[in-house]
């Protein structure tokens, strides 16, 4: 497996060239502001996030009680008036996750152990691995990386995980990057993301303008990972 670690101040600086400016993150939101952000990033055009946000605190739901009790309709409804279009059934997990705040008490939430946190959001119904990751990153500030099919899928093919690993043991590689900086692993979940998005693609690889084609290995991508 090529090596990753001698390279990545590298592949970072050619991520950073070719999507400058990523990373930012509110600190203007409480805990359960940022929580709803971060979860509504991964729902919906992300372009469309922050009015999301902005609708629901104009109707009154951007508070945990208040969204843990409202109707699924009225969620939808307030949403939609923020231009984000989300099926009823589809804002159960968001129900599920204020009353989760709202029973274990917003301002307990900075000083809990990240892996204690971790645990609480994938037990709760609709909340995947990936999801809480990208929750406690986002949401948290907590140095975890929110690991997806793009992500994986382009070390993967550059030979930075192996094929076989599972969740825990390819987020490790990701989080050994910039071990302990949210900012870091932030701006590496955007640039990865667009990186998937336009380059990396499932069915086939674009690799002749991507900013990470100096590193693939001998002989092009690796392929077996989809």
């Amino acid at each position: 497996m090529p090596s990753l670690d001698p390279v990545y101040p590298e592949i970072r600086r050619a991520l950073e060239a070719q999507f400058p400016g990523l990373g930012s993150r509110s600190d203007e939101d409480p805990p359960f502001a940022a929580i709803v952000r971060a979860w509504l990033h991964r729902q919906i055009d992300p372009g469309k996030t922050a009015p999301a946000v902005q609708a629901l605190r104009d109707a009154g739901l951007l508070e945990p009680a208040a969204l843990a009790g409202a109707d699924p309709s009225e969620v939808v409804e307030a949403l939609r008036s923020g231009g984000a279009t989300i099926a009823p059934k589809a804002v159960q997990p968001l129900r599920k996750l204020a009353r989760w705040i709202q029973e274990r008490g917003e301002d307990t939430l900075p000083e809990a152990p990240t892996a204690a946190l971790r645990d609480e959001l994938v037990a709760l119904n609709g909340i995947g691995p990936g999801t809480a990751d990208a929750l406690l990153l986002w949401g948290l500030d907590r140095p975890v990386y929110p690991l997806d099919r793009g992500s994986y899928r382009i070390f993967a093919r550059h030979g930075w995980i192996d094929l076989s690993a599972d969740y825990d043991e390819a987020r490790d590689v990701f989080e050994r990057l910039e071990p302990d900086d949210p900012d870091g692993l932030r701006r590496l979940n955007l640039a990865l993301e667009k990186v998937a998005a336009q380059f990396c693609k499932a069915a086939r690889a674009k690799c002749e303008r991507c900013p990470l084609r100096p590193f693939l290995p001998e002989g092009g991508p690796i392929s077996g990972e989809e």
